[in-house]
């Protein structure tokens, strides 16, 4: 193993405070990534589940973009046998509900969390919710398609989840996976990827080999746009699948990236943005309270000192008036940035700069400023 990138010591992402004094003081771990000879990517400290998911407030359905990918992801699979779906890690039911929505078939749908917050919004919607961590052990019928979407990287048990996946998969089952793909991530700098809940920062060249040990085989591939581009694949079992070669150009854009250079270039993008934020003329706000703005404030060490007027705009209701981990910034509604207009907006959410952008105009006038994977500016009314 080889340390890959150090970000230094982090909060817990998704852990927010009720007060500005215990966000500021909130405990922080290492947060190091490693690298082998396979090019497995991990931490090198591995934080128990019962810390990471304490305060869970993450809730998928306040992601409209998410919503859309859902519905989109439905009309990629539909052809498949769907008697019987799995989603692995599925949260409050949102791309369960989305494929129900796409179609008039009966639909037997589970969801399998290890958070037992969304039992019930689960059961009003006629999912079954299993509240356990997916493994083998369970009692589950063969599904004839198994999803799990930004999951299968929070797992450090990853053996077992692959278990679950040889035994609960149908013979002619598909399990479709998605991960933010490490390689993009790194092409673009996208350091803020990397959190305690993601253990695992995964390439398709170690998971080839990692699913062969369970008579998987990946059939497909497809890239997609979602959380700074994401790596969809499509995986069967062996003994009822033929090889692709859908992984070839994979394995070789993976063994010819340089990933030590592109951590030296991460490192020194954090001093330059620290450098042009603290520059920037008027007041700064933020948007997106989401895990990847944590570590974005943090690795900057950006904080209310700095910047003694600023604040986190955010739609998630459980997360208002909360504070973000390590930063002194409080999360507010949007209502408080229309009536100040600070002149200078930051998305930290800038996966969904987009969508982001087009909800706020014409309510906010100011500039609108996304940071990664490079500065973008969107003028407002008043420049």
């Amino acid at each position: 193993m080889n340390k890959l990138l150090d970000l230094g010591v982090q909060p817990l992402v998704n852990n927010l405070f009720y007060t500005k004094e215990e966000s500021i003081n909130a405990k922080k771990y290492p947060m190091a990534a490693t690298i082998d000879d396979d090019l497995k990517i991990q931490l090198d400290t591995a934080i128990p589940s019962a810390e990471l998911y304490e305060k869970y407030l993450y809730h998928s359905a306040v992601n409209k973009p998410y919503v859309y990918h859902c519905q989109s992801m439905w009309h990629s699979i539909k052809h498949l046998k769907h008697n019987t779906v799995i989603d692995v890690g599925g949260n409050d039911g949102t791309l369960l509900k989305a494929f129900r929505s796409q179609t008039k078939d009966h639909l037997n749908l589970i969801n399998v969390d290890a958070s037992s917050s969304f039992r019930e919004e689960n059961l009003e919607a006629g999912i079954e919710y299993v509240n356990d961590y997916f493994n083998e052990d369970l009692d589950l019928p063969k599904a004839d398609i198994i999803t799990s979407t930004n999951v299968f990287q929070h797992t450090p048990g990853v053996e077992k989840f692959l278990a679950g996946i040889r035994k609960h998969l149908a013979p002619h089952g598909v399990w479709i996976l998605e991960f933010p793909y490490t390689l993009r991530t790194f092409e673009t700098l996208q350091f803020d990827q990397f959190y305690h809940e993601h253990y695992y920062y995964w390439l398709v060249t170690p998971l080839v080999k990692l699913f062969g040990k369970y008579g998987l085989r990946i059939v497909n591939t497809e890239e997609q746009t979602i959380h700074g581009g994401t790596l969809r694949l499509w995986i069967s079992h062996k003994e009822h699948s033929n090889p692709t070669g859908a992984s070839d150009e994979y394995l070789k854009a993976e063994k010819n990236f340089d990933f030590f250079l592109a951590s030296e270039k991460i490192h020194k993008k954090i001093i330059k943005d620290k450098n042009w934020i603290k520059n920037l003329n008027g007041q700064v706000a933020f948007f997106g309270a989401a895990a990847k703005g944590c570590v974005y404030l943090n690795a900057l060490d950006t904080t209310l000192k700095d910047f003694p007027n600023s604040y986190v705009v955010d739609d998630t209701i459980s997360k208002q008036n909360m504070f973000i981990p390590g930063t002194g910034f409080e999360v507010v509604r949007r209502e408080k940035l229309y009536k100040e207009q600070p002149e200078n907006l930051i998305i930290l959410a800038h996966n969904f700069k987009d969508y982001i952008t087009k909800s706020l105009r014409p309510h906010y006038k100011g500039k609108i400023i996304t940071m990664l994977p490079s500065v973008q500016i969107d003028l407002g009314e008043n420049y």
